[in-house]
Order: C-alpha cells, then sequence, then structure tokens
C-alpha cells in the first residue's frame, strides 16, 4: 500500500464522517433550562447539559460534561515560564468526564480481529461455496451486512487502523486489567484513530483535547497558575498515595466542573506537539483553537498533560507538559518498523487520554490532523505494517456494529470454518 493510496483513504474518509457526524449531533443539548441544580451551558443552539454515550453493540457508557467557552492565556515559548502568552478563545464543548478506561479502549482493539475475518470473508466472496451462501442468505446479501461492508472495503471506503495484539501485555496491564482503569501506552497516533472509529460509530465527532482546552477544562475555569489544588491528595493520584499503580477512574474529588483525575492517574495525550523554539509568531495574539494548536511536524514529541501516579507531586501540576519520547518508549518493541499503535516501555505505562466532543461538528480540513497521522515517519510505519498484514484497514460508520454482529452469526462461521 503505498502512500498515496492512505491519503486517498483519508480523503474518501473526510467525506463519509462529515455525513456520519451530522446524524445525531444534538446529543447534549436541551431547548429549556435546566433545572439550578444542573450544570447547563447557555449556547445560541440551547443548552449544553451532560450526557451519557453507549458504545453501540456493548453495554459500555462513558460519561461527556458542558464546559463553558473563555479565553486561555497558553504559553507560546520553548518554556512553560516564559513570560509570551497568546489568548486562546474557546467556544463551549464537552469533554469526557474520566479518562478513556479499558472497557471502553477495547472494543477499539477488538477490530483488529474483526477486521482480519472481514479480509477473509473478502477473499472468500465470489468463490465456490461462499458465493453460493451470500446468494442464499438475504441476511447476509443485504440490509447492513458483512457483505456491505465487503463492498465498502472493496470501493475503498477504509478508514481506521486496529491496533495490533500487544507484544507484552504485562508491561501495558502493569497496573491490572480492570476495566475502570485508564487505558494507557497507546501512542499518539492510536489514540486519534480510537476517536474517529468512536466518531464514526457514534455519529458525533470525537478528538483529543487541544492544550487550550485541556487547560482550561482541568483549571474549570481559573487562572491555570491558581488552579492546582492545596490538597493534591485529595484529588490526584501520585506517588505519595497511588502505591506506584494507576486507579480505577473517579475515585478521587474531581475539580469544580465535575472532571475526575485530570491531575495524577494517568498522563493525558493532547493534539499538540512540542515546538523546541516554541511559537513566538503568536506572542500577544487571539487565536480560535485550531490556530494555536502546534500541530505536529516529523519527529514532533507530543504533549501530555496533568502527571501521572508515578510522578512526584511536585511534577503533577495543571502547567507541566510531559513531552513523548518515541524512541525510548519503544526501545523493548523487537519490531521493524515499531509500533504505531502501541508503546512497550516506562513511563508509557502511565499515559492515555480523554475525549473532546466540540459544539460544533469539525470542519472537514481537520479530519486528517485531528484524526490521522501526519507525522511523515509515523505514515511510513503505518503503511509497512499494513503491506506486512501486521495491521488491518476495515470500513468504520454507524453501522459497524450490525456488521460485527453479523461476523458472529452462525452463516459467517460457516464460511469461515
Amino acid at each position: 500500500m503505498t502512500n498515496r493510496f492512505c491519503y486517498r483513504l483519508v480523503a474518501s474518509l473526510a467525506l463519509v464522517l462529515a455525513a456520519a457526524g451530522q446524524g445525531r449531533g444534538d446529543a447534549g443539548l436541551v431547548a429549556e433550562r435546566p433545572a439550578d441544580d444542573v450544570r447547563a451551558v447557555p449556547t445560541d443552539r440551547g443548552w449544553m447539559v451532560a450526557y451519557t454515550e453507549t458504545i453501540p453493540g456493548t453495554e459500555v457508557e462513558f460519561e461527556m460534561l458542558p464546559i463553558p467557552g473563555g479565553v486561555v492565556r497558553l504559553p507560546v515559548g520553548p518554556d512553560d515560564g516564559d513570560a509570551a502568552f497568546v489568548e486562546v478563545e474557546l467556544p463551549p464543548y464537552w469533554v469526557g468526564k474520566t479518562e478513556v478506561t479499558w472497557a471502553e479502549y477495547r472494543r477499539y482493539m477488538a477490530l483488529d480481529k474483526a477486521f482480519a475475518l472481514l479480509q477473509q470473508l473478502a477473499t472468500l466472496h465470489g468463490q465456490g461455496e461462499a458465493a453460493d451462501v451470500f446468494q442464499q442468505n438475504p441476511q447476509l446479501a443485504s440490509k447492513l451486512s458483512a457483505k456491505r461492508a465487503i463492498d465498502a472495503a472493496a470501493l475503498g471506503v477504509d478508514a481506521v487502523t486496529a491496533p495490533t495484539p500487544l507484544y507484552d501485555p504485562s508491561t501495558t496491564y502493569e497496573s491490572g486489567e480492570d476495566p475502570a482503569l485508564p487505558a494507557v501506552t497507546m501512542t499518539p497516533f492510536s489514540a486519534q484513530q480510537y476517536t474517529k472509529w468512536l466518531s464514526a460509530v457514534l455519529g458525533r465527532d470525537y478528538r483529543l483535547p487541544s492544550e487550550a482546552e485541556w487547560l482550561h477544562a482541568a483549571a474549570a475555569g481559573q487562572p491555570v497558575e491558581d488552579a492546582t489544588p492545596d490538597d493534591l491528595d485529595a484529588v490526584a493520584w501520585t506517588t505519595d498515595n497511588s502505591e506506584f499503580v494507576a486507579h480505577e477512574v473517579g475515585q478521587k474529588t474531581p475539580n469544580a466542573w465535575g472532571l475526575y483525575d485530570t491531575l495524577g492517574n494517568a498522563a493525558e495525550l493532547l493534539l499538540d506537539a512540542v515546538y523546541p523554539d516554541g511559537r513566538p509568531d503568536l506572542t500577544g495574539k487571539k487565536v480560535g483553537w485550531a490556530d494555536a494548536v502546534a500541530w505536529p511536524r516529523e519527529g514532533d514529541a507530543r504533549i501530555a498533560k496533568g502527571g501521572w501516579y508515578d510522578a512526584e507531586a511536585d511534577q503533577v501540576t495543571l502547567a507541566g507538559r510531559m513531552p513523548t519520547e518515541d524512541s525510548d518508549w519503544k526501545s523493548s518493541d523487537p519490531n521493524l518498523p515499531r509500533s504505531p499503535w502501541w508503546y512497550a516501555d516506562y513511563p508509557a505505562t502511565g499515559v492515555g487520554f480523554r475525549v473532546v466532543r466540540p459544539l460544533d461538528p469539525i470542519p472537514a480540513a481537520l479530519h486528517t490532523k485531528v484524526w490521522d497521522a501526519v507525522d511523515p515517519t509515523v505514515v511510513r510505519a503505518v503503511t509497512e505494517r499494513l503491506r506486512e498484514g501486521r495491521g488491518k484497514l476495515g470500513p468504520i460508520g454507524e453501522d459497524l456494529p450490525a456488521v460485527l454482529e453479523e461476523l458472529r452469526s452462525p452463516a459467517v462461521r460457516k464460511l469461515l470454518k
């Protein structure tokens, strides 16, 4: 698979997801002002309120909380202590009440096996007994079926890469495998692909937060320098109280806007990269969220915020940044190229993410930036893995859960014996 083909897939996906994102976009919006004891954010489209999503085909839920818009002062120099700032104007948005858990992330991990079955079906389609089954079974040959998914794949509407199985689960699950633990050790690319998949199956746009959005939500509207609590033990898991493992999400005291674990437990990946020379061209300006993002270039480290369970208390601050270190965090990975989906080494065992949903759909011009790899190094690694069969591309959309259900049907299992 060539780079050119990968980019064609991305372009096709933009159209698919633009349509999907328009389907059920009103979740979390109500027309009437809620009761005084309900947190709500006014907008010109109604009142934003908390809402719960269920991942289709499962009983797994996660909650999204409304965040009012505001202006955030973001440092633009190479050092957090620099006096130079850009003002970032944020519209209202929703943010995950907790970090993404293993219960949620494992549904995305399961796509590797599912896409392998679709590829197997695609090979069988039109051959001998398999062709007869497709022709004779109307449930397979029509509706939201496995055959439809195969046809979509044949047309090039392949949208998301499924992460390969873990090389060494003992590293990833260093804190255990409890579904309520924060999911960790995925690369920024894998986290972005998760949000792409989630957006497609739910029909609403989800993505990683920008640094400005993360700071605004974590500080609950206060100036960042004033927002780190005096009693860190009450809100964060650090080396002082964690016993050097992650804990189930939502066990500490939430911040003033109801968010749990913004400090400690797992550091949280963002859209932003670390620019060694900072962003002085933005000094003194007021810009929108997308213009303030330090979009990754080739080789740039990504930012994780909030500290984690194996960080000292003085390192667990809202202002601090934890840059990703791909070469060090993959040093134990025996594969070449090394996995674009997983990290293999400490401290990635404490790096996860939470999701954001903007009030308005993500502009099509930003789809590739928020959901896909733009770093050529990552694109090359993914392309090589797919060419060698060590990764899976598969079609996504709101009908994917139905397709996956049909993969478990007796008729399909008969084909795959």
